[in-house]
């Protein structure tokens, strides 16, 4: 998920295509993670701060949060959404930018890209020494940009996952109640101090 969990909107954006824009993300995040600071526990921090800056520039995690919310998202008030987004936010940087080690030389490769409409399709391959991962990359077209909104890892995507488990939250509980659980797995993870698993849930119980 190194790649995965990190990836502006300027006029040369505006003319890139999915994987142009994809790579760009991956660069970036690339030499961040190639810095010496990743690796420093004082500096560490600061190092995932400066991630979480580019990765907004290349996710938009308002989109991410409404897919992972589902329909309860259109009935929820706008101060709502924007709280359960930011807390959303801080629950992946958590769970995986916290995670994130030193960047070993890991290659990627652009394989195909599939464009339908104002949605798109990168998928990729990482190659950490002598294992391959398939990561796709879905991305939609805001304000003429494209802008990442979900990643599949092996064929289980990010959206699906915090869908299933916020559902669960939903099924008989208010935007309020889901709100107050993911805050809470951010108290709990903050507490271990080690960012967890990436089986982090926030399902009631």
């Amino acid at each position: 998920m190194l790649i995965c969990a990190c990836l502006v909107g300027s006029a040369a954006a505006a003319g890139q295509t999915p994987t142009e824009r994809v790579k760009e993300g991956a660069d970036k995040i690339i030499k961040i993670l190639s810095e010496p600071a990743i690796g420093d526990t004082a500096q560490h921090d600061a190092a995932i701060k400066e991630l979480r800056t580019v990765a907004e520039q290349y996710i938009d995690f308002r989109l991410t949060t409404m897919y992972a919310v589902g329909k309860p998202w259109l009935k929820m008030s706008k101060d709502l959404q924007d709280r359960i987004t930011e807390a959303f936010i801080q629950l992946m940087e958590r769970t995986y930018l916290k995670r994130i080690p030193a960047y070993n030389g890991q290659g990627v490769q652009y394989l195909k890209e599939e464009i339908d409409g104002k949605k798109a399709k990168v998928v990729s391959e990482i190659n950490d020494k002598d294992k391959k991962l398939v990561v796709e990359f879905r991305l939609r077209m805001v304000q003429e940009v494209w802008m990442i909104y979900d990643v599949v890892a092996e064929g289980v995507s990010l959206v699906a996952n915090y869908r299933s488990q916020f559902s669960q939250v939903l099924a008989d509980g208010t935007g309020e109640e889901l709100l107050d659980l993911i805050q809470k797995r951010i108290k709990q993870l903050d507490e271990q101090g080690d960012g967890g698993d990436d089986n982090a849930t926030c399902s009631k119980g």
